[in-house]
């Protein structure tokens, strides 16, 4: 899950992801949500008088990390009398790697 921040524009930064699109006045759409930011885009916004934008915030890699221990450690205990069965070890690894994807 993404935390989305509202930035002014003169803290937004190149390679920042957008939370949200950016529209104009009149409500028409100048950069849709999802967009990598470049200083061209930048300036082009500062041109059209945009004040915010909705950021989304960088992940920390360590809250990930824990993230991902806290999946691993769960499966490995939905799956813990599993461990002689070829079968039960293949649905596992296959949980795990669902999990860890949703993830992303």
């Amino acid at each position: 899950m993404s935390t989305v921040l509202t930035l002014a524009l003169a803290e937004a930064q190149p390679g920042m992801v957008l939370g949200a699109p950016v529209t104009d006045r009149n409500g028409t759409i100048l950069l849709p949500a999802g967009t990598t930011l470049t200083e061209n885009h930048l300036v082009s916004l500062g041109r059209r008088s945009i004040e915010t934008l909705l950021i989304i915030a960088p992940e920390d890699p360590a809250d990930q990390e824990r993230q991902r221990e806290a999946i691993r450690q769960r499966v490995m205990h939905l799956f813990r009398h599993a461990t002689d069965d070829p079968g039960a070890q293949a649905l596992l690894h296959a949980v795990l790697a669902f999990r860890m994807k949703r993830l992303q």
